[in-house]
């Protein structure tokens, strides 16, 4: 049975591990005393242009509308806008650079924008992060006088992108839900049953979730449960009052039966998967729809839904790999994280005799050996997690990075689509490695109170662990 720890959960003071999208910034910023950036980059001439800004231009050499601004709504705004997760909106001129001297810090970090995975590993579609140009802008601009500029300056915006998602059908929570305000991180299952006119196989082709209150929907993950395996969800349903039922780690049951579906945080787009591939999802399926709410204090309702585009056929059939070490799954000190030790790593390397990869084969008809396509990539862990990181590669030789999350954080959990896929063949291995720090000094809060350390281990609950590497694979074209 699923276990949730009671209480409200808060990390450590001193950790920025689970505070929501700016909310981190924010933590940061104040244990750094707030500090202002002054103007040691460039000294001020006497009409309060720099002198970088004087040399030889005759006009501001960065300005507001023509060089902050572009960056600001494409790497910002998604989640600082009026109504958005973040706790203060950054649209428009006055808004930043009245929060300019909390932004600098946090941008010189890399804290935000918010991108837990090293570029250096490989590259994604859809990056967040500041290339080092942009850094640069930002920075260079905040530490001088911030002029606004002629708004006839500013680029032209090149409206929606492309990715955006037309879908076939939209299904929404049964009913609204409102989190208590007593809780600082409630985490919460709903039940979507599938429609009922859709009566044949279908194949998910695209996907995109649709946060029914932004300001306290912190992140979404979507599964699909067989009406086989129902009636283990709907017992946790019916067990608890209210709409949906108290989930953390996953969905409920550990027996690895709810198939990942899609997932949502701040900021990401819709996922589009590759021309002719699709996840299968046959007539009766019912979609388990995670959670996880940031309250405000306010008493505030959700409802969210996820947009699904659907096709009658594909011509590769995709799955999502949760991938793990099944010794692990029993709970019997297989992963082992002792109490009080602050760097604790296990790996599994999987080749495709891996019982999860053989499943997932066996599922889209192919040979037991058969070249895999990984599309995209991305990890779970939980509240110690510190570092994950994939790769894949021959057994003994050289090995290709896939996601290398060097600062985990469990409130930025993602899926990284690849700018290249990569094929996973025969004779290959796929190694999941993490991290984790289960030190005194890293302990969350529970009702304003530290939990002691003690052993941990593979569990469902809010101070057990996980370590899986989530991959999005099709049959290699």
């Amino acid at each position: 049975m699923f276990e949730h720890q009671r209480g409200v959960i808060t990390p450590k003071p001193t950790s920025s591990s689970q505070a929501a999208c700016a909310w981190t910034m924010l933590g940061l910023l104040a244990a750094a005393g707030l500090t202002a950036c002054g103007d040691d980059s460039a000294s001020s001439t006497s009409d309060g242009a720099t002198e970088s800004e004087t040399e030889g231009d005759s006009e501001p050499r960065l300005t507001w509308y023509r060089d902050v601004e572009p960056i600001v709504r494409t790497k910002c705004t998604k989640c600082h806008r009026e109504g958005g997760i973040a706790p203060f909106s950054l649209e428009g001129y006055e808004a930043f650079t009245g929060l300019s001297s909390f932004l600098a810090p946090a941008i010189e970090d890399e804290v935000m924008p918010p991108w837990p995975p090293d570029n250096e590993c490989r590259a994604y579609k859809h990056t967040l992060s500041l290339s080092p140009e942009q850094q640069q802008t930002l920075l260079e601009y905040m530490a001088g006088e911030m002029p606004e500029g002629d708004p006839a300056d500013a680029p032209p915006d090149e409206g929606p992108p492309d990715e955006e998602l037309v879908p076939d059908v939209v299904i929404e929570m049964p009913e609204s839900y409102t989190p208590s305000t007593s809780v600082e991180d409630d985490y919460r299952c709903f039940l979507i049953p599938w429609p009922e006119e859709i009566q044949d196989t279908r194949y998910i082709t695209g996907t995109e979730i649709y946060p029914g209150e932004t300001r306290i929907v912190h992140h979404v993950i979507t599964y699909a449960v067989t009406p086989a395996d129902l009636p283990q969800y709907q017992a946790l349903d019916d067990a608890e009052p209210g709409p949906g039922y108290t989930c953390f780690g996953g969905p409920g049951p550990t027996n690895g039966t709810a198939r990942w579906v899609g997932g949502w945080v701040p900021g990401q787009v819709p996922f589009h998967a590759p021309s002719g591939v699709g996840q299968q999802l046959d007539p009766g399926t019912t979609l388990v729809m995670q959670v996880h709410y940031h309250p405000i204090g306010a008493e505030l309702t959700d409802r969210s839904s996820i947009g699904l585009e659907l096709a009658t056929a594909v011509d590769r059939r995709a799955e999502i790999l949760p991938l793990t070490d099944i010794a692990w799954l029993a709970s019997n000190g297989s992963m082992l994280i002792p109490a009080g030790e602050p760097e604790v790593t296990h790996e599994v390397r999987a080749d495709h005799s891996h019982p999860i990869i053989q499943s997932a084969v066996n599922r889209l008809g192919l040979a037991a050996d058969a070249d895999l396509e990984i599309i995209s990539a991305g990890m779970h862990m939980h509240l110690f997690g510190t570092r994950g990181r994939l790769e894949v590669g021959a057994p003994g030789g050289p090995q290709e990075c896939l996601l290398d999350i060097p600062r985990w954080d469990f409130n930025w959990q993602s899926n990284y689509i690849f700018e290249q896929p990569v094929i996973f063949r025969s004779g290959q291995e796929i190694g999941v490695q993490c991290w984790w720090d289960n030190s005194a000094d890293n302990q969350p809060y529970v009702d304003g109170q530290p939990v002691e350390s003690v052993d941990r281990d593979w569990g469902d609950g809010t101070l057990d662990e996980m370590c899986l590497g989530v991959l999005y694979v099709a049959e290699a074209p």
